[in-house]
């Protein structure tokens, strides 16, 4: 089988855990909106709904005489069809229209044989008990004018007579009725989400990025909550998921070996939209490069919503942010932080956002200070803000060697990511590959994988 064809096979595969996070996602919509459906339809039905009563009549079909040939099953038979289809015939109708006792009423008229008899069971339904009676008074009235012209051999006579004991009321069937609609629109908004993600083009899985994208997904980070107490997924922390710092550090690996191919040392990581978690990666490779030895300065460079600081947690002296450096306002020294635990890892943080921005990006000042970092250092990795949103990461990609693309899970489409990878081309930058993050589900060995992520726990955070 040829390449080709197994990403398409992948590409139309149905992914159930997706369908079933969607559904997950949009159960609350989707009851609220069946449910207020069948409020409202039992409000309204009950208003407009009254109940029906039914007039019942039993009629035998009997021989005027005794001849034999009208004794006969067969003759009987036909006999009982004849007087049924006129008794259900329009003709019925037309001749009770003429009488003037039922014109105000609306009602309806029917016939039936009772089941291996010669018995008629003549019913006339009304919105009210005398209404009902009257139709089937009428209907009783108006057949004789019709038989004669039929039937001969044959008559009906009544076996029981117009009482109210032969009237029944049939409530009406709100209750079912909207618990109809009820159930229809919940299959509804469960068949449109289905719908939704059998033709949606958003990044639901790793197979399906990997069919459809045109950069190769080098790694994927599964979701993974933050603990109580826990103020950010680092996998520094004591409280980090040991299998959330595997795959970071499967990620890191990958990464590397691409960087390493070329030299190349100066890494953008950057994502489409906002909170698709880019930051968290990017802080995140920086830690992992540390254990392993390596130099890394991490840079803040989103100057439009900054994260890295607030992550770790640290506070930003006034005056001590990149864009005070791009400025000319202070020293690479004083902007340049040092974890005091991570000996290898420099900070430059961002304190809060800034006007203009990409002015201070595209100064000769922010290119300069990347090629200075990067003859000291082993990485450069920076922090962007989104591509999709502000051109600042088209700025940083022309100074950067490399870019790392974020894509969350279920949160961006094919063609957006596809386009912003024809964007970071132009500027000449390599695009290492994506990221699928906060991936849920597809992950069918992660159980059996728990006791190894416990063991790689403790070897990932040894000091």
């Amino acid at each position: 089988m040829s390449q080709n064809t197994v990403r398409e096979q992948r590409n139309t595969a149905i992914d159930v855990s997706f369908i079933f996070r969607r559904l997950w996602r949009n159960i609350f919509v989707i009851l609220m909106c069946a449910c207020i459906t069948g409020v409202t339809a039992y409000v309204c039905l009950d208003h407009f709904m009254g109940s029906s009563y039914t007039a019942t009549m039993e009629m035998a079909m009997i021989a005027r005489d005794n001849s034999a040939n009208l004794l006969s099953d067969g003759s009987l038979n036909s006999a009982m069809t004849r007087n049924l289809n006129v008794l259900n015939s329009e003709m019925l109708a037309e001749q009770m229209d003429k009488d003037e006792d039922i014109a105000d009423i609306s009602g309806s008229v029917s016939a039936s044989q009772v089941a291996g008899t010669n018995l008629i069971a003549l019913t006339a339904s009304a919105d009210s008990a005398e209404n009902a009676m009257r139709l089937l008074k009428s209907a009783l009235s108006s057949y004789p004018t019709l038989s004669g012209y039929f039937e001969s051999g044959y008559m009906l006579r009544n076996l029981t007579g117009l009482s109210v004991d032969n009237i029944n009321e049939a409530q009406p069937r709100t209750a079912y009725y909207a618990a109809l609609g009820l159930l229809l629109v919940l299959a509804a908004g469960v068949g449109l989400t289905v719908f939704f993600c059998i033709s949606t083009e958003r990044i639901h899985s790793r197979d399906q990025a990997e069919a459809v994208l045109d950069i190769p997904v080098i790694g994927s980070v599964r979701f993974s909550r933050k603990k109580r107490k826990q103020k950010a997924l680092l996998v520094s922390s004591p409280l980090a998921d040991g299998l959330y710092v595997e795959d970071i550090d499967k990620l890191a690996t990958r990464v590397q070996e691409k960087m390493a191919k070329e030299g190349r040392k100066i890494l953008m990581v950057n994502s489409i939209q906002e909170n698709e978690g880019k930051s968290s990666i990017a802080v995140n490779l920086a830690l992992n490069y540390v254990r392993r030895g390596k130099k890394v300065i991490l840079i803040d460079a989103d100057m439009r919503r900054p994260a890295v600081a607030k992550i770790f947690d640290h506070t930003v002296d006034k005056g001590t942010s990149l864009s005070d450096y791009l400025k000319g306002e202070c020293s690479l020294q004083k902007v340049m932080c040092v974890d005091p635990k991570q000996k290898n890892l420099r900070y430059i943080f961002q304190d809060s956002a800034v006007g203009e921005a990409d002015r201070l990006l595209e100064s000769r000042e922010f290119s300069e200070l990347l090629r200075r970092v990067a003859s000291h250092m082993d990485y450069v990795i920076l922090d962007t803000a989104p591509i999709g949103a502000v051109r600042d990461a088209e700025i940083i990609a022309a100074a950067a060697d490399a870019v790392l693309l974020v894509i969350r899970q279920d949160g961006v489409r094919a063609a957006e990511v596809n386009d912003v990878v024809d964007v970071l081309d132009d500027t000449g930058v390599a695009v290492l590959g994506g990221v699928l993050n906060m991936e849920k589900g597809n992950r069918g060995s992660s159980h059996s994988r728990r006791g190894y992520g416990k063991y790689y726990y403790g070897y990932g955070n040894k000091r």
